[in-house]
C-alpha cells in the first residue's frame, strides 16, 4: 500500500488534538458552550429569518420584480444578469453565508449555471450589516472608524463586481412565471432545509473555535494569537480584538483583514453549502485574498484622515 504523507500528518494532528481534549477537558467544554451561545445569540437570529425570507421571495417571483430595477441601473454599470442582481441585493441585507444558500437554490432550480454561481458568489460576500456594526462598535469607540471600515468592506465588493462586469454569463432562458406554491408548503420546506444548513454551520463554528482554543495553548503572544484566531474564525478574532491593547491603526488593520478574508470557518460553511451543486469554490477563495489585500491598503490610506 502506497503511503500518503498528508494522511499521516492529519492523523498526527488529530491524535494531538485528542490528547489536548482530555488534558484540557473543561477548557474545551466551555469552548463548545461558547460556540453554541455565539450561534444562538448571533448567527441563528440573523441567518434563519433571511433563509426563510429568501425562499418566500423566490417562490413569489421577486426576482422578476427586481429585473426592472436592474435594467435601469445596475445592468448599465455592472452588466449584471437579473439573477446576479437578485443575489447581490439580498446579500447586501442578509450577509454571508446567506448568499451561498440563495445561490445554491437558484442553481438547483436551473436558473443559474454552477460556473456563473461561483463568479457571483465571489463579489456578493458581505457580513451581516447589523452584526458587523454592533461588533465593530464594541471594538472602537469612534463611530467614524466603524463606518469607515464598513464602507471599505462594502465598496470593494462593488468594485469587484464592476471589474467582473465583462464576464460572459451563460444565457439562461427567461425565467418562466411558474405557478407559486402555497405559502404553507414553501414555509415548511424552507424551515426544514434551513435547519439542516444551520446545523452544518453550527458544527463548523464549534470545530474552528475548538481549533482556535487548541492553537491558543501554544501561541501566547496576544497579537499573533488574535491574528491566527481571526484568520480561522472571524468572529472569534474580532472578539479578541476587543481586549487587545494596541493602537487604533493596528486594530483597524486586523479588523479589515478579518472581515474581508472572513476566516476559514466561513469558507468551510460556504463550501459545505455549495458542494452538492458543484459550484466552483476557487473564485470565492481568490477574491477573498484580493479583497483582504485591497482592504488593508484602503485602511492604511483612510487612517491618515481619521
Amino acid at each position: 500500500m502506497k503511503k500518503n504523507p498528508k494522511n499521516n500528518i492529519f492523523i498526527a494532528l488529530t491524535l494531538i488534538f485528542v490528547i489536548l481534549l482530555f488534558k484540557n477537558n473543561t477548557l474545551f467544554k466551555n469552548c463548545v458552550i461558547e460556540g453554541c451561545t455565539l450561534f444562538f445569540k448571533t448567527v441563528f437570529p440573523s441567518l434563519f429569518p433571511m433563509f426563510i425570507v429568501s425562499d418566500i421571495l423566490m417562490n413569489y417571483q421577486f426576482i422578476n420584480i427586481l429585473e426592472y430595477l436592474n435594467t435601469k441601473i445596475f445592468k448599465k454599470i455592472f452588466k449584471m444578469s437579473s439573477t446576479a442582481f437578485y443575489i447581490f441585493v439580498l446579500s447586501l441585507f442578509s450577509g454571508t453565508p446567506t448568499n451561498a444558500y440563495i445561490t445554491k437554490n437558484l442553481v438547483e432550480e436551473k436558473k443559474l449555471s454552477p460556473k456563473d454561481a461561483g463568479i457571483i458568489l465571489s463579489y456578493s460576500c458581505f457580513l451581516n450589516p447589523l452584526f458587523l456594526y454592533n461588533m465593530l462598535t464594541t471594538i472602537f469607540n469612534d463611530k467614524k472608524i466603524v463606518i469607515t471600515l464598513i464602507l471599505i468592506n462594502y465598496s470593494l465588493n462593488f468594485i469587484m463586481a464592476f471589474f467582473l462586469r465583462n464576464y460572459p454569463y451563460q444565457e439562461i432562458p427567461s425565467i418562466k412565471k411558474e405557478e407559486s406554491k402555497s405559502f404553507t408548503t414553501v414555509l415548511a420546506y424552507s424551515i426544514n432545509r434551513s435547519i439542516n444548513t444551520l446545523l452544518s454551520i453550527l458544527g463548523t463554528i464549534i470545530f474552528y473555535l475548538l481549533l482556535c482554543e487548541g492553537i491558543s495553548l501554544f501561541i501566547k503572544n496576544p497579537i499573533l494569537n488574535c491574528t491566527v484566531n481571526g484568520l480561522l474564525e472571524a468572529t472569534g478574532g474580532l472578539s479578541k480584538l476587543i481586549n487587545l491593547h494596541t493602537n487604533f491603526f493596528f486594530k483597524g488593520l486586523l479588523t479589515s483583514l478579518f472581515i474581508s478574508f472572513l476566516g476559514f470557518s466561513i469558507h468551510t460553511q460556504i463550501k459545505n453549502i455549495i458542494s452538492d451543486v458543484k459550484i466552483p469554490f476557487k473564485y470565492f477563495f481568490t477574491t477573498r485574498i484580493i479583497h483582504a489585500f485591497l482592504s488593508a491598503i484602503c485602511w492604511v490610506v483612510a487612517s491618515y484622515y481619521l
